[in-house]
């Protein structure tokens, strides 16, 4: 519930002012005019005629619960949950749901057991102690200095100097709080507009954007006629070795006939976060496929699907890595892959490449720091927009990059495994499976 209060006066307290609400009887010098503009412009409260707020008027009881019940978003409350009815509030009346909801959260009770007075007017000391409980009763305060300070009542007193000392009230002429006394129109609006500034959690500044250093980053200086095919695999000069990449998605494979093909490496999927509750997997396939493809003689190295959305996330994922992979021979690094999942539900979707970079460096840097070489993967659509290569240099670069016909690659850095297909075809392997192509020594 307060998640949602507070959500609610977070939007609200975001909203400007603009200019002053057209009401005849609020002068723009008034010392309660931006108050008054404020709650007309956001919904709190509204003028009691056309043109014409009447800032002296008083609020009711009825009045103060239902501008609080639609601050916390007009939650639904079953009439059978609303417990004992109060004798002077009818069950059709437009503030019988705010009342029984202010009291079930603990906000407002009545004035007797019996009765709310929804037609009473609202004192000082009663408007500030349901503001006080609304925000979940926090301790801050301090002494009272209101002249009449012994007059609040005992049970209103910490709301009173939690107020104060916030900003959220202050006293009437000659020093004086008034606690039983009737809290105008202009009153609330103000007190209103201060408490949504107060309990509002501040907006987190906008993130820069980041310009990449193009300059700095390694250009692909691969011969484009240096690739050929040979026995179904896309080689490179004489320099190159041929891998595939596999997750569950593969099913049971026959590694000693994916062995017999040709293929020289394989990347394994060990592990993933999900797309939309973000909880961690192990592949349903791992152990069974990174044994096979060990005790058949092929070179090994491993990846892990992220969706972290942050540097803590990313530092989680690279632990449940290191754990699955203790204890087995990887001839080629542990791979970051971090791949944006953009459909409703995917929690990806709004994180900046800033922040997918950041996750990148946590991750390699943990995995490193346990004697594992490491790697990052993307595509060109993701280069520069959720990797920042200039900043991950330091690592090799796995590229994915589907062509036309196997045609060579346009991406214009460098990248040390070309990842050229998901449409290949292995010995051993029932279905699809992607194909990669290694240039250059990056095999432990």
């Amino acid at each position: 519930m307060k998640k949602r209060i507070f959500a609610a006066l977070l939007a609200l307290a975001l909203i400007s002012t603009g200019a002053l609400a057209d009401f005849a009887d609020v002068d723009a010098s008034a010392w309660y005019a931006e108050a008054v503009a404020w709650a007309e412009e956001n919904g709190v409260m509204d003028g009691v005629s056309e043109g014409e707020f009447n800032p002296d008027g008083v609020m009711t009881r009825a009045m103060v619960v239902t501008i609080l019940y639609r601050l916390a978003g007009e939650p639904e409350l079953p009439e059978s949950d609303w417990g004992y009815p109060y004798s002077d509030v009818d069950a059709s009346a437009w503030y019988a749901l705010p009342v029984y909801w202010a009291r079930l959260e603990g906000i407002a009770g009545g004035v007797s057991d019996a009765e709310f007075a929804p037609g009473g007017n609202i004192t000082r000391e009663q408007l500030v102690t349901m503001l006080h409980r609304f925000a979940g009763s926090p301790g801050e305060g301090g002494a009272l200095d209101f002249a009449d300070a012994e007059s609040i009542s005992p049970w209103a007193v910490s709301a009173v100097a939690w107020a104060a000392a916030n900003g959220v009230v202050s006293g009437r002429e000659g020093n004086v709080f008034d606690p039983a006394g009737s809290a105008t129109r202009a009153e609330c609006a103000a007190v209103l507009m201060r408490f949504a500034a107060l309990t509002a959690e501040p907006e987190e500044p906008e993130e820069p954007e980041y310009v990449p250093n193009l300059d700095i980053i390694p250009r692909n200086s691969y011969d484009a006629d240096e690739f050929y095919l040979e026995d179904g695999f896309l080689r490179y000069g004489e320099d190159s070795r041929v891998g595939i990449d596999v997750s569950s998605h593969q099913g049971e494979i026959d590694w000693e006939a994916v062995a017999d093909s040709g293929v020289e490496f394989a990347i394994i999927r060990a592990g993933y976060r999900g797309y939309s509750e973000g909880e961690l997997f192990v592949d349903p396939f791992f152990f069974e496929n990174i044994e096979g493809a060990l005790e058949n003689g092929l070179d090994v190295g491993v990846y892990f699907f992220s969706q972290a959305l942050n540097t803590e996330e990313a530092l989680e994922e690279a632990e449940f890595m290191l754990e699955a992979v203790e204890g087995y021979e990887l001839a080629l690094p542990v791979v970051f892959d971090w791949e944006r999942i953009s459909y409703d539900g995917g929690r990806t979707a709004e994180v900046s490449g800033v922040t997918v970079t950041d996750c990148a460096i946590a991750f390699c840097e943990a995995v490193e720091a346990e004697g594992y070489a490491v790697m990052c993967y993307g595509s060109p659509n993701t280069v520069n927009r959720d990797l920042y290569i200039d900043r991950l240099l330091d690592y090799p670069f796995w590229l994915a990059h589907y062509t036309e016909d196997l045609a060579v690659t346009d991406y214009p850095y460098h990248y040390d495994i070309w990842q050229y297909t998901s449409d290949g075809s292995v010995p051993g392997i029932e279905t699809r499976v992607d194909l990669n192509v290694a240039i250059g020594d990056i095999f432990a």
